[in-house]
C-alpha cells in the first residue's frame, strides 16, 4: 500500500484488494498532496468525490483531478497567485515536480488563455507523465527534478 518515494516522500498506492483504511490513506495523502501545506476544513472536503473513490466509481486519478478541479483548488491557488506561480504549483501538486524550464511555464500560460482553468488541470493528469508515474492508482508524490 505505501512505499518509500523519492527523499521523504511516500508513494500511496490504492489496489484492488484495498480495505476501507486503505482508502482512508488515499484520501488524506491525495488532500495532502493536491493542497500542500494549505489546510482543508472538514466542511471543505469533497465528500461526493470521496464517496466515488470509496465506492470504487472513481480512480484515484478521477479523485486527484476532482481536487484540482474544485472551487477549494481554484480558491486556494489559481485566485490567490499570479498565473506563473499557479502553473508552478499544478507541476507541484499534480505531477510531484517543478516546471523544467521556461517553455512548459509558457505552453501552460498559452493553453490557460486559449482553452481555461480546466483545459489546464486537465493536461496535468490526462499527460503521459502522469500516467506513466501514477497511472490510475497512485497518489502523485514529490519526485524530484531528476526523474
Amino acid at each position: 500500500m505505501v512505499t518509500k518515494g523519492f527523499e521523504d516522500s511516500l508513494r500511496v498506492e490504492l489496489r484492488s484488494d484495498r480495505i476501507d483504511e486503505d482508502v482512508e490513506i488515499v484520501i488524506r495523502s491525495a488532500y495532502r498532496q493536491v493542497f500542500g501545506n494549505e489546510y482543508v476544513l472538514d466542511s471543505q472536503r469533497l465528500t461526493s468525490a470521496e464517496s466515488l473513490l470509496r465506492q470504487g466509481q472513481i480512480t484515484v486519478r478521477g479523485f486527484v483531478l476532482a481536487l484540482a478541479q474544485s472551487e477549494l483548488y481554484r480558491d486556494k491557488f489559481f485566485y490567490r497567485n499570479s498565473q506563473n506561480r499557479f502553473i508552478e504549483l499544478n507541476y507541484k501538486h499534480l505531477l510531484g515536480r517543478a516546471p523544467n524550464d521556461e517553455s512548459e511555464i509558457a505552453y501552460h500560460v498559452d493553453l490557460y488563455n486559449s482553452q481555461g482553468y480546466e483545459a489546464e488541470i486537465n493536461s496535468y493528469i490526462d499527460s503521459q507523465e502522469y500516467r506513466d508515474n501514477f497511472g490510475e492508482n497512485i497518489v502523485p508524490y514529490y519526485r524530484g527534478l531528476n526523474e
